[in-house]
């Protein structure tokens, strides 16, 4: 019951996620749907009008005109073909000069009575008037062929149509609308929800990658005035719940280094925008708070954002030129703040990085930065289909996977890790980042917030 449980709520979880993520489409498929359902029926809807007459129907040699016959039944049913039928319409037409005959025409029997009632049915009041007292004034000229003992006795006399049989229901066909937005909604979301699996909890980075999840960075939002401003330990500001995330990397990072003599450390992604370098740049700075000479180094050439994050006036040095021979080790060495952390800037953005990063001197850099550092945290390119990470891989003691919660699929993840593995083994574990409140976690506070 409890595995139960916990299925249902995290396929709900998924399904909140999804709608959450897809919503805007959402909304204007319900708006389009409700909008068009009105317009059709604006356009289409035909306002009609009925005339209609009681009547009754009987034999000229009844004593009671309201006595039914005993083939009552045979005998309505060929007086209402002959009333309705074609030799009608023709005698209408001739008689009210119409070339066509935009009209309906029932006739229909009270119970097992003799009383009738017949209805014309048009789009003009006048017509469906003038066209029911036309059959009624000359109904002997059809039947008399064949029913010609056949009378009618008129109960109540037909009167032109003042208002129409009914009026456009907006409101009706709103909401019928809006419900078929729903539906067609609520499929687009289950279809998603099935060809789209992501990681959403460190449950599903245990049961679908088969790590383990180091912890969850919290989607902490900003003040949107403040343009490129970025979430760092340094902000004295910065919210617990990201220190906390931070402290458990720190900790991991400890674990690896005392347990398994690791220094170099990789912080890559999946695909671009998951938050991989905001997450190495904080985890050097956590390092650095503790008292650890580190060393940050922004080793992704085709895309360097360690920068733009830290956002320092004067830097001196860029990790592309010094691959290519333009700088040496101590002229890219900056200094953060006060704390021991030394770091290594990306500027420019390069197109032949893996060029750049299968030169001698890549070996030679994470070699010296050793000799020098307790840790070495490198921001490395995202393995998808790209090269350079596999390449820096091989100067590395371990990787941490940052994925960013609800983003990429399991298969790409699964796809890279593979890819990664053969290259570097050792995985330290994953971190979720930008992580948003799960619906029934009331634990879990929910910030709003993107990163690199």
């Amino acid at each position: 019951m409890e595995d139960n449980k916990i299925d249902l709520t995290q396929y709900f979880n998924r399904f909140y996620r999804t709608v959450s993520r897809v919503k805007k489409w959402l909304i204007i498929i319900v708006v389009c749907t409700t909008v068009l359902n009105l317009a059709k029926t604006f356009l289409f809807f035909k306002t009609t009008y009925t005339s209609q007459s009681v009547f009754v129907v009987y034999e000229q040699d009844q004593d009671n005109i309201f006595e039914v016959s005993d083939d009552g039944d045979s005998l309505f049913s060929s007086f209402s073909g002959l009333l309705c039928g074609s030799m009608m319409q023709d005698v209408v037409k001739t008689n009210l000069g119409l070339t066509d005959f935009p009209v309906s025409i029932s006739l229909n029997r009270f119970n097992d009575t003799n009383l009738a009632v017949l209805k014309v049915v048009s789009q003009d009041p006048k017509l469906s008037y003038d066209i029911i007292n036309c059959i009624l004034n000359n109904y002997k000229q059809v039947t008399d062929y064949s029913m010609s003992d056949i009378n009618i006795a008129i109960i109540d006399t037909p009167e032109q149509a003042s208002k129409p049989d009914a009026y456009p229901d907006y409101l009706k066909d709103g909401v019928i609308g809006f419900a078929i937005g729903i539906i067609i909604d609520l499929g687009i979301v289950f279809i998603l929800m099935t060809a789209r699996k992501t990681i959403l909890e460190s449950e599903d980075v245990k049961k679908e990658l088969h790590l383990h999840n180091i912890t969850k960075i919290p989607y902490i939002k900003t003040n949107k005035k403040r343009k490129n401003q970025y979430l760092l330990l340094s902000n004295p500001r910065i919210q617990y719940s990201f220190q906390h995330a931070f402290s458990n990397i720190r900790l991991k990072l400890e674990q690896e280094k005392n347990n398994h003599d690791r220094q170099v450390f990789m912080f890559t992604s999946t695909l671009p925008n998951e938050g991989k370098s905001t997450v190495a740049v904080n985890s050097a700075i956590s390092l650095a708070q503790k008292g650890y000479k580190t060393a940050l180094v922004d080793l992704d050439l085709r895309n360097p954002s360690v920068y733009h994050i830290l956002k320092e006036d004067q830097i001196c040095g860029d990790i592309g030129e010094y691959l290519k021979g333009d700088y040496c080790y101590e002229e890219i060495l900056n200094s953060y703040q006060d704390y021991p952390l030394d770091i290594i800037y990306g500027v420019k953005a390069f197109d032949e990085s893996t060029e750049m990063l299968s030169k001698e001197r890549l070996g030679e850099l994470i070699e010296q930065l050793k000799k020098d550092y307790e840790f070495v945290i490198l921001d490395v390119p995202p393995l998808y289909l790209l090269e350079d990470a596999m390449i820096i891989s091989r100067y590395c003691d371990s990787s941490f996977i940052v994925i960013k919660q609800d983003f990429a699929s399991v298969y790409n993840i699964l796809d890279a890790l593979e890819e990664l593995n053969s290259h570097l083994p050792q995985i330290s574990g994953t971190i979720i980042s930008q992580a948003q409140k799960s619906i029934f976690k009331e634990e879990e506070r929910h910030y709003g917030y993107g990163y690199k």
